[in-house]
């Protein structure tokens, strides 16, 4: 059963959550930037009244009076915007950080059936560009928003004491301004998106084509994939083009306008000077604080269209943020000792509609060797998935040792279940490391496994044995090789459930046979599943399972199977005139 849990809404709520968790920092930024936009608005107003003093003649002492306040704000203001970069970059980081941590872990967790959903390739994508968006706006917003704020606050007030009527013309028109890029990046926001789902889609045929690089050779479709690439590639800039044409007037037009108020400015503020209405140091100080509000408008404006970009990104993560169907309980218990026993009870499974499992009871004792055969689509694989919860059942129950899955903590049932499925996934790594997957094994424990997996054959074929990179989803390895790490993979855990499934069909004969043989031996005291073909790897199973449309039709030994006359007895009469010709 699936447990069910509340889907946290992906939104600036929910990432202002996450910055919360680094309030001082955050704290700290916007107190820097307030500091940053007065002493940055103080500035010109101290230059407008110094060339006031110069005019009405004042002495040195009280020119060099205002050149020291000019400097020391001046040195403040660069102090602020110092501690304002520092801090603005330690929660835009921050929160990076702790989002792609969450993020990757979460994806750890997730069901086959989100990766049905999602490339690999666009979860990449996702993962990089979109939180590159997340990151730029929260970098942006601490480090301009509060400095622009404070210091159109502090610039209205000084500009109001000179010339309220020029000052509310000049801040309704550059609000104005602002107005239209806030309109702007409402409508410019879905465009965003699909720019970054085009994205996805390149990021998933460059994953798909490096990975099955080989595929692609082998079989000549090289100027098909390139072809296919050269397309989306097109949409791709398309797309962008499209962006960039209506984004770019957003930015020229507002810079525009303020060219506009600047004129404005210059012609009423230059006649009212002319007319002594205005003094020179404040008609100064109001170019001075025109390019000055102008850049910091058009900051607001900017950090405004990075939000709505970023509520694109946010979208398009909002999926990774999900939690798994599959988890433990908040009452789940640790395991204690497994003996290995396994019963499925009246088991039944529906994947996407459609019932795979129908019905299943089956019993499999602690230490018994039990083989699971049946034709493509029968349903094996998914009934022994049920033992690890990569899938839970519809209806039934699946207990190890008599006690419900999904009643034990999750690590610990993936930890007693050992699954070695047909076609096995190797990291980019050393041949060491895929065998290990991160556990700790001495060199016996290590060389023993080798050893039974007869992966050992294979070692003096290698260029560095065990310190062989075998490359991008062991590129390096032949298909029985990479079973047979996946064997010696699974034999390092010493589990108390082995599953195999079809992990045999790569390997020769003689060699399934000495493997299997040495597993029974180490394995003995362990449960053994084994899903095959050949009947050569399953007729020394202690029982045979023979499944059919999701159901259980057969059950009992090789002998016994054979002269019932059922499926199992066809299966071996076809692979004895095969072996015959």
């Amino acid at each position: 059963m699936a447990v069910a849990t509340q889907v946290e809404p992906v939104n600036l709520g929910w990432l202002m959550a996450r910055v919360m968790r680094h309030r001082k920092a955050a704290v700290r930024s916007i107190g820097y930037g307030m500091l940053a936009g007065v002493t940055t608005a103080g500035e010109p107003y101290l230059i407008g009244q110094l060339i006031n003093r110069i005019q009405e003649g004042a002495g040195m002492d009280v020119i060099l009076g205002f050149v020291g306040a000019i400097v020391a704000l001046a040195a403040v203001s660069i102090f602020a915007f110092n501690q304002l970069r520092f801090y603005s970059g330690e929660v835009a980081y921050s929160v990076d950080y702790d989002l792609r941590r969450s993020l990757f872990d979460n994806l750890l967790t997730l069901d086959q059936d989100f990766y049905k959903r999602y490339p690999s390739g666009d979860l990449i994508s996702r993962m990089h560009n979109d939180m590159m968006v997340i990151w730029r706006l929260n970098a942006l917003g601490f480090l301009r928003t509060g400095t622009a704020i404070f210091m159109l606050l502090t610039t209205f007030v000084l500009l109001a004491l000179v010339n309220l009527p020029l000052t509310l013309m000049v801040f309704i028109i550059l609000c104005g301004s602002t107005a239209l890029q806030v309109w702007a990046g409402m409508a410019l926001a879905p465009i965003s998106e699909k720019v970054q789902d085009q994205a996805g889609v390149l990021a998933g045929i460059v994953q798909d084509s490096v990975s099955g690089v080989q595929t692609i050779k082998t079989t000549g479709k090289e100027s098909s994939f390139s072809e296919q690439y050269r397309h989306e590639n097109e949409l791709y800039r398309d797309k962008w083009l499209h962006f960039r044409r209506r984004n770019e007037p957003v930015g020229m037009i507002p810079n525009g306008i303020s060219e506009f108020t600047a004129a404005v400015v210059v012609m009423l503020g230059g006649l009212s000077a002319i007319n002594g209405q205005m003094s020179v140091g404040d008609f100064t100080s109001f170019l001075l604080y025109l390019g000055t509000v102008s850049v910091w408008l058009l900051n607001l404006g900017t950090v405004y269209q990075r939000w709505q970009q970023a509520k694109a990104a946010l979208n398009r993560l909002a999926p990774l943020t999900q939690p798994t169907k599959v988890a433990s309980k908040p009452e789940a218990a640790p395991l204690e000792t497994v003996r290995g026993e396994v019963v499925f009870e009246r088991v039944s499974l529906t994947l996407d509609g459609a019932a795979v499992l129908r019905g299943v009871d089956l019993r499999i004792k602690a230490g018994e060797v039990v083989a699971i055969v049946g034709p493509t689509g029968s349903g094996k694989t998914q009934l022994v998935n049920l033992l690890a919860r990569v899938n839970d059942p519809t209806t039934g129950r699946v207990l190890i040792d008599g006690v419900d899955v999904r009643d034990m903590l999750l690590d610990d049932v993936r930890a007693q279940v050992a699954y070695v499925p047909q076609s096995t996934f190797l990291f980019s790594r050393q041949l060491r490391d895929n065998v290990l997957m991160g556990r700790e094994a001495d060199d016996n424990t290590l060389n023993e496994a080798i050893r039974i997996s007869r992966l050992s054959n294979d070692l003096p074929q290698l260029p560095k044995q065990l310190e062989t990179m075998v490359g991008e989803r062991g590129v390096m390895l032949s298909g029985g090789q990479k079973q047979r790490v996946a064997i010696a993979r699974a034999i390092i855990r010493s589990p108390a459930v082995l599953v195999l499934d079809d992990a045999l069909s790569s390997v020769d004969t003689h060699t399934a046979a000495d493997i299997l043989g040495d597993l029974r031996r180490v394995l003995k005291t362990r449960t053994s599943i084994i899903i095959a073909h050949r009947v050569a790897t399953v007729k020394d199973a202690d029982r045979i399972i023979v499944m059919d449309e999701g159901r259980v039709v057969e059950d009992g030994t090789h002998d016994s199977l054979v002269a019932s006359g059922g499926f199992y007895a066809k299966l071996v009469e076809r692979e004895m005139d095969v072996e015959a010709e």
